[in-house]
């Protein structure tokens, strides 16, 4: 029986998918428009996976000036999803069997510092909605993940969650938003934490022992 005062809430890329190849294509087509840019490296894309927009933005056109580099960003963002939600990813291992078989037993969401409409993208390629209760992103609101996670929580009315992600600042995020953090070891950036999963569905059973 569906519990939905009780919630497991997933990062998206690095803990569900790897969408960075798609990601550079799309960006790169855009990017290859302006003689004052340069292609976006596999390198450069992977160190600020899991940024929000605005710091992807600063760390990756800091000689543009501002104006500029968020027009830019705003087109890259656009085409990406546009890519994303045609193309998809590298979806991970049993990601649909998973999510599907949580979302019998708890309230599913997705809290992501990506832009508006990637989290759309992504489910609606692989259909993948029907098992997500709700999706949250940074450029939905423009609050950081921290905040995003707790107003997921609150408006849904939520007594108890967890959060799953793969990188350090997802770890601070869901401490700062009071919830478990699970890591995600299979990721981009694994670190040293103590409650962890080395492959998705392990959280079928993590998720009974913490909720």
């Amino acid at each position: 029986m569906k519990d939905k005062k009780k919630a497991v809430l997933f990062d998206l890329d690095g803990t569900l998918w790897d969408s960075t190849a798609s990601v550079i294509l799309a960006w790169n087509e855009v990017l290859d428009r302006f003689e004052d840019t340069h292609p976006i490296s596999q390198e450069e894309m992977k160190s600020v996976m899991g940024f929000s927009m605005d710091q992807i933005c600063d760390t990756l056109f800091p000689y543009l000036k501002k104006e500029y580099r968020e027009m830019l960003m705003k087109r890259c963002e656009d085409h990406e999803n546009e890519y994303v939600r045609e193309h998809g990813g590298i979806l991970f291992d049993n990601v649909k069997d998973v999510l599907s078989a949580l979302h019998k037993k708890y309230f599913v969401g997705i809290v992501s510092n990506c832009q508006s409409g990637y989290i759309e993208a992504f489910l609606e390629h692989y259909n993948l909605g029907q098992f997500v209760d709700a999706a949250r992103s940074f450029g939905d609101f423009h609050k950081e993940k921290a905040q995003n996670i707790k107003d997921v929580i609150e408006e849904n009315e939520i007594e108890k969650a967890i959060y799953v992600g793969d990188i350090y600042n997802d770890c601070l995020s869901a401490q700062a938003a009071g919830v478990p953090f699970v890591l995600a070891r299979y990721g981009f950036a694994p670190f040293e934490y103590e409650t962890g999963i080395d492959s998705l569905e392990e959280i079928i059973q993590i998720a009974s022992q913490m909720l």
